[in-house]
């Protein structure tokens, strides 16, 4: 039997997870442009990033009825070591489930703990045009900070991107380490 913290709410996700955001992301990537991948992933290939970057970066998920219903997750924003201390968030909630305010839970406990980290910035892409995007971002302090014209071609037509940040800290003190997830109290922060 499930508790009800199993089957319904936010906590981080498990690689068991994974095939049921692969399945909400390739339903965005087949028919929006919200993703510009143009073929769907796999699920060794979220099982893999999952697996690179869990330590340092903290992928949620979001459960109704026990069944995954939502992932928010950060990333490395660049590889050179200056941006270690700035990520790349993203969000996807499966389309049977909008509408629910299941984004900005994920986005709450996905920032929170991105802040109790260390990280000094947080920055999200967003394909344009897409108003239920930048309003939850907006709503959740980030600003935009720049666009490219015709980034990419997709379902017959040219689509910008626009770049959001978020930032954390505004001093401009030499940042400390970034804390791993494992030394915090991930599931409530």
């Amino acid at each position: 039997m499930s508790t009800p913290e199993q089957r319904e709410g936010v906590r981080l996700a498990r690689a068991e997870d994974l095939p049921a955001v692969c399945e909400i992301v390739n339903f965005y990537i087949r028919t929006s442009t919200v993703n510009f991948r143009t073929s769907p992933q796999l699920p060794e290939e979220w099982e893999q990033d999952w697996a690179a970057h869990r330590e340092r970066y903290p992928w949620y998920v979001a459960l109704v009825g026990g069944e995954v219903a939502g992932i928010a997750y950060a990333a490395p924003w660049k590889a050179r070591n200056a941006y270690d201390w700035t990520t790349e968030t993203t969000v996807y909630v499966s389309d049977r489930h909008r509408g629910r305010g299941l984004g900005s839970a994920l986005y709450e406990r996905l920032l929170k703990t991105l802040e109790a980290q260390g990280y000094r910035s947080a920055m999200a892409v967003v394909s344009l045009p897409n108003e239920g995007s930048v309003a939850l971002h907006e709503a959740f302090g980030f600003e935009s900070v720049g666009r490219i014209h015709a980034a990419g071609h997709k379902l017959g037509g040219w689509h910008d991107i626009g770049f959001w940040q978020r930032r954390f800290v505004l001093d401009e003190d030499a940042p400390g380490p970034i804390t791993p997830l494992a030394d915090l109290s991930t599931e409530a922060p």
